[in-house]
């Protein structure tokens, strides 16, 4: 509480920023055909009686999509529901990346820090976003493991039993979303051992970690979830992270590429070039002026240089920095490992920070997932930068790193300006309002048209190879079966899929292809789905797009 009245102005800045940009980017930070259509469909489902895992297949962890159905069935079924409880979300994990930063850097600081995440991170008009994300898991997680994060500091430096408690919970809270959220967990527990710490406060330490995990398998199983059930779905999830799909989607960060080492390298040079360049201007600055007057000045004028920047080159600074973040990381931790190894809370935080973004070890795919592991592996590196390389000189150091973050945060509101002007056109349904560029509303709008009149409300529409945006906005169930790629596939096996169609008889399939694209059905796998379909299906409309979109209506 006496955090909260001492940062209350900064605390206001950031909500006044934040809602400004929740004013901006509302309904535009939606994709209409992958990911964020499941994440708002499944919590239906599970209203509606499906049973996660059994019935409803997902390859995350329980918590959000249990939550989220709780909170669609407390406030309503709509993308308005979904939009309040992700920028809920948000704005705690804005305060909290805040919070955090002040345990290790000064106010101005930790302010640069946030504006960056606010910009460069939480508002982005791609499915990647911190309000209408890819998954609700993973920005569930974030939350509770910054917050986790900061606890476990405050624990350190306090002793305070209470706040080491939080810090499990809270991890065992973001595992139950994301499971890689363990090894953060892993982390807190290495440095209660570096610490001496006595067994029955690890034994309770525990206990707090494996509180929210045990509560969702209770959850589960009183709603229906069986122990084969389970199995089989370890036994897929397993197959499906091992999957040649998989390992090709991470070559650079848990399989190493030489490709991508070297576009990490790029982006290191880079980054290395605008921070010296910055750098030796701010050492400049100090050095030629004695007055204040004329140095605070020349900083104005600087800022003004950096914010043009900014604003005319958005696209290709955004396009080139932070994609080494991790790999730097650890690089300057190792080197200081031993004076780092005084500092019990520094040496934390750059190893949890490691832990929770290890999928952006080698490369951060900086605009896809690795935005959502970027707050912690930035903080972690300034402060190791800040406290151990740059300690004789920390105050240059420290306003350059900060004139370098409104840069960066300026280039990103820019850019993502940019694409929002394109967002011009509104999708509108009872289930809620979504906005897109002209030609993909058009596209969706008589997908939708053609759903209303074809089918009944409690007919089943199957879009493939995924689209659940149409079934919810629609109104329309989905089979279990309704996300379907290669490795998944490969996984359920072709033939029960088609037998299980064959059995539950869908009353509509939209199939969305490609003539000369081998990524999708139909044309370079799933050709004895898409031969089912026409068997016993009718083409009722052909819509040629940026997609071949094909609908089906039962004989």
């Amino acid at each position: 509480m006496d955090f909260i009245k001492k940062e209350y102005k900064t605390f206001l800045i950031l909500l006044v920023l934040f809602l400004i940009n929740i004013f901006l980017f509302k309904y535009k930070m939606t994709d209409l055909y992958i990911d964020f259509g499941k994440e708002i469909y499944l919590p239906k489902a599970i209203v509606q009686g499906g049973v996660l895992y059994k019935d409803v297949l997902a390859l995350f962890g329980p918590f959000a999509y249990l939550f989220n159905a709780l909170i669609i069935k407390l406030f309503g079924v709509s993308i308005k529901t979904y939009t309040a409880v992700g920028a809920v979300n948000a704005i705690l994990l804005i305060y909290g990346s805040y919070a955090l930063s002040r345990e290790f850097c000064d106010k101005f600081l930790s302010f640069a820090i946030t504006f960056f995440v606010l910009y460069f991170c939480c508002f982005n008009p791609d499915v990647m976003n911190f309000v209408t994300p890819y998954s609700y898991g993973i920005v569930y997680g974030l939350c509770a493991i910054i917050f986790a994060a900061l606890f476990f500091v405050k624990y350190l430096k306090s002793d305070k039993n209470i706040f080491l408690y939080l810090s499990s919970f809270l991890c065992g809270l973001a595992a139950a979303n994301k499971y890689e959220f363990i090894l953060p967990a892993l982390v807190i527990f290495v440095c209660l051992l570096v610490k001496r710490t006595n067994i029955l406060k690890m034994l309770k330490a525990t206990v707090c970690f494996l509180a929210m995990p045990i509560l969702c398998v209770c959850i589960l199983i009183l709603q229906g979830l069986s122990f084969p059930d389970f199995i089989n779905y370890i036994d897929i999830w397993l197959k499906f992270a091992n999957s040649s799909d998989m390992k090709a989607y991470y070559t650079g960060t848990f399989f190493f590429s030489l490709k991508y080492f070297f576009i990490a390298l790029k982006s290191f040079v880079f980054s290395f070039v605008i921070l010296a360049f910055i750098y030796w201007l701010n050492r400049g600055i100090d050095a030629v002026s004695k007055n204040n007057r004329a140095k605070y000045a020349l900083y104005i004028l600087l800022f003004l240089i950096c914010t043009a920047a900014g604003i005319f080159y958005s696209q290709v600074l955004i396009n080139f920095v932070f994609y080494s973040a991790a790999m730097v990381l650890f690089v300057l931790t190792v080197i200081k490992i031993k004076d780092i190894f005084k500092n019990l809370p520094i040496l934390f935080i750059s190893l949890f920070s490691l832990a929770a973004g290890i999928k952006s070890f080698f490369f951060v795919q900086i605009n896809q997932y690795g935005r959502y592991f970027l707050p912690l592996l930035l903080l972690a590196l300034i402060v190791i930068l800040k406290d151990f390389y740059f300690k004789n000189t920390r105050k240059t150091f420290v306003y350059t790193v900060m004139f370098f973050l409104f840069l960066m945060g300026t280039a990103a509101f820019c850019s993502n300006l940019q694409t929002l002007k394109l967002l011009d056109t509104k999708i509108s349904t009872p289930y809620g309002s979504v906005y897109t560029d002209k030609i993909s509303a058009k596209v969706f709008s008589t997908m939708l048209d053609t759903v209303d009149k074809m089918t009944q409300p409690q007919d089943t529409v199957v879009v493939l190879q995924e689209g659940l945006l149409v079934n919810f906005l629609s109104g329309r169930k989905s089979d279990t079966y309704n996300y379907l790629i290669p490795a998944l596939l490969d996984l359920y096996k072709e033939n029960n899929v088609v037998q299980h169609y064959a059995k539950t008889k869908p009353e509509m399939f939209i199939i969305l292809t490609s003539t000369d694209d081998k990524a999708f059905i139909c044309n370079g796998w799933g050709y004895q789905i898409c031969g089912f379909i026409k068997q016993n299906y009718r083409l009722v409309q052909t819509i040629n797009a940026d997609k071949l979109i094909l609908i089906f209506k039962k004989i």
